[in-house]
């Protein structure tokens, strides 16, 4: 394996400042070498206080726009993994913004609020991780099967959560029911950068991070006798079984 370890994460908004510091935090501890998070520029000084190993680039304004499209595209030529849509919204500037970053060559996982924004098939080097709502999305504004004809790879999470590519489908058996609560897709997302920044293929990084965050929701459950876990439970128990 060769690694790639700079991973640059687009999100985050007023709204949603969890989500983009759950995706980057287990980007980091999954393997990632570094990760800078580009997001607005309260939601970065919140970012700071939650962790000192987060980098983030300042962005003006309560909202990601097409306005930090420049700004962002510089910092992705510093990058190896893209990791984009936590936490960013759906407004009509920022899906604007998204669907221009996830055109870009970059390997990226693609996620949340930029699967939302997503129109079309005209994209490569791409992991999308769609709950059951973002799958409908996808079937009515994408073509599924030509997404994974062009090389991508999708996540149906869901109960099995399913990994699909034009090769291959894997089913993760005995799926946590805990992994519904909101933020864990945010942590699965991150996690598949980490293991890409490991120098993992695409498929089998998918496949860790989606066994890997099956596995530690297990043993959550286990020691809260019950699907009582949090996401953030989760991207802190990263530290332990890694």
């Amino acid at each position: 394996m060769t690694g790639k370890g700079r991973v640059l994460v687009v999100g985050g908004s007023e709204e949603f400042v969890g989500a983009v510091y759950l995706a980057a935090i287990a980007a980091l501890r999954g393997g990632a070498e570094s990760v800078i998070v580009m997001t607005p520029e309260k939601v970065a000084w919140a970012l700071n206080t939650l962790s000192p190993d987060l980098m983030t680039r300042k962005l003006k304004g309560k909202y990601l726009s097409t306005k930090h499209g420049q700004t962002i595209r510089a910092q992705m030529k510093t990058a190896d993994i893209l990791v984009v849509g936590n936490g960013a919204g759906v407004r009509k500037d920022t899906a604007a913004l998204m669907r221009s970053l996830i055109r870009s060559p970059i390997q990226k996982v693609i996620d949340a609020d930029a699967l939302k924004a997503l129109r079309g098939s005209a994209m490569q080097n791409a992991i999308l991780t769609p709950n059951e709502g973002e799958w409908k999305h996808l079937e009515t504004y994408s073509d599924i099967q030509a997404l994974l004809k062009r090389g991508n790879i999708i996540v149906k999470k869901g109960f099995p959560t399913k990994i699909l590519s034009a090769r291959k489908a894997v089913a993760i058996k005995r799926t946590n029911k805990g992994l519904k609560k909101a933020g864990t897709g945010d942590v699965l997302a991150g996690l598949i950068a980490g293991f890409l920044s490991q120098g993992y293929a695409p498929f089998t990084a998918t496949q860790k991070a989606c066994e890997t965050g099956n596995r530690i929701a297990d043993i959550l459950t286990k020691k809260k006798t019950g699907y009582y876990f949090l996401a953030s439970d989760l991207a802190r128990e990263l530290i332990i079984s890694f």
